[in-house]
């Protein structure tokens, strides 16, 4: 039953109009403590930014007799904040933690014998898949309900305000799987802002660093 430090970071964004970020999105680590997530901004008059931080681990291949992979990580959120505002316009602003997982199937190599026929042409017959596994291919991917860390929508008029620091998460996943197949797994954070002030002022800000520990997984 091990508890891992993941190894592989990964980030990716969006941006559209008047919107943004504020902070570096490369998840980082110290020491056993990994990071992730970002300072997002949309303004006037209209703008939408979209991120996915994560830290990601190769599980390898699920044994022989195992049925399902389990994901558990937990931490807090060092940076909690996010405000959304608007006066006769439209302002959203969000942020969650979740499980990725991604499976992939092996492709076993076909084994090619040349045979000389009576015309000295050659003809290919495919022999039995040797027993040795060759590349993987994907399969699908597998997300675990989000653990929403904010959430806030304004429509025509008003104001919301979230300042957490220091609030702790958890975000877990039971998946099936198939015994053979690689399985690799992320944790990640999906943040988004969205302004639309054509018709009023409005804002919204989502600000996250989420810290969490080394992640258990095993196959059961």
């Amino acid at each position: 039953m091990p508890f891992v430090v993941p190894t592989i970071p990964v980030f990716s964004f969006s941006s559209w109009g008047n919107a943004g970020t504020n902070s570096n999105l490369t998840p980082t680590q110290s020491g056993s403590t990994s990071r992730i997530g970002g300072a997002l901004y949309a303004v006037p008059p209209s703008g939408v930014e979209t991120t996915l931080t994560a830290w990601g681990f190769m599980a390898g291949r699920a044994p022989p007799g195992t049925t399902s992979l389990a994901i558990a990580a937990s931490g807090f959120a060092t940076t909690q904040r996010g405000n959304c505002f608007a006066g006769g316009s439209y302002a959203r602003a969000y942020g969650d933690i979740h499980v990725i997982v991604e499976e992939f199937e092996p492709l076993q190599p076909v084994d090619v014998e040349i045979i000389p026929d009576r015309d000295d042409e050659t003809a290919e017959i495919a022999r039995e898949p040797t027993a040795t596994l060759g590349s993987l291919v994907f399969k699908r991917v597998v997300s675990s309900g989000p653990t929403i860390i904010i959430n806030m929508e304004t429509t025509f008029l008003g104001y919301q305000v979230n300042f957490s620091d220091g609030a702790s998460h958890a975000t877990v996943l039971v998946m099936p799987i198939t015994p053979g197949n690689a399985y690799r797994w992320w944790i990640a954070s999906q943040q988004n802002a969205v302004c639309q002030a054509v018709s009023g002022p409005a804002t919204a800000v989502s600000n996250i660093a989420f810290d969490f520990g080394p992640v258990f997984f095993a196959f059961i």
